[in-house]
């Protein structure tokens, strides 16, 4: 029986209230456990990141776990892996010893039995790009609502600013323009001023010049009129 693939990419989300458990693919998974019993996957000139390690890993151990009952190709790809997957001698070392474990082991049928695990891969690829795709996009809708969000924030502000250098002018002039006016009050007022002070100047002469003149008459009435 082939065992759960699908456990191994797939990983239980969190079910809530209403709502039956759903299996969604899970990008990516950790599992660091290497394949056991199996030669590791070898890439040629690619360079082994973190990343690509941790994914080749999960790939090995999907592998594993849909390795069919008896003897097929699983079971042939890991013997020829150990000697290297171009050693041609391997090869046949690794089919004469297949035979001799399951006379129904066939160059055809271990072809078929690739194309089953190949198939495999390829499924679970799909479900990395098909999910890598879709964070990817729920990234970029994010990104660019938060871009949104804070060009219309900038906007606001740039606009706010905008009004506030326009005010700041606008008092700068005012400010100005009341500075000339309090210097010209002094001036405003002067002639006004002149007068009052001309009349109140006036209003002592003529009042000097009346007191004087009655102060004269009162004083010769004392003099020259004989008491009677």
């Amino acid at each position: 029986m082939i065992k759960n693939w699908k456990s191994l990419f797939v990983k239980q989300e969190e079910q809530t209230p209403g709502t039956n458990s759903v299996d969604s693919p899970s990008f990516p998974i950790s599992d660091q456990t290497s394949l056991s019993g199996a030669a590791s996957l070898k890439v040629e000139d690619v360079t082994i990141t973190p990343d690509v390690k941790e994914v080749m890993e999960i790939y090995e151990k999907g592998l594993d776990s849909i390795n069919m009952p008896g003897y097929d190709f699983f079971e042939f790809y890991r013997a020829v892996s150990v000697a290297g997957h171009n050693n041609e001698q391997a090869y046949n070392m690794a089919y004469q010893m297949a035979r001799t474990m399951d006379t129904t082991v066939s160059v055809q049928k271990l072809v078929n039995d690739a194309e089953f695990y190949i198939s495999k891969i390829n499924e679970v690829h799909s479900q990395y790009v098909t999910q890598g795709q879709q964070k990817l996009n729920q990234l970029k809708e994010r990104k660019s609502s938060e871009k949104n969000e804070l060009g219309k924030s900038l906007d606001q502000a740039t606009m706010r600013v905008a009004q506030l250098r326009t005010e700041l002018q606008q008092l700068e002039t005012e400010i100005k323009s009341k500075r000339e006016s309090l210097a010209q009050i002094d001036s405003k007022y002067l002639p006004q001023e002149q007068v009052i002070r001309d009349k109140m100047d006036a209003n002592d002469i003529a009042r000097n010049n009346s007191t004087s003149k009655l102060t004269l008459v009162r004083d010769h009435i004392q003099k020259f009129i004989k008491n009677i």
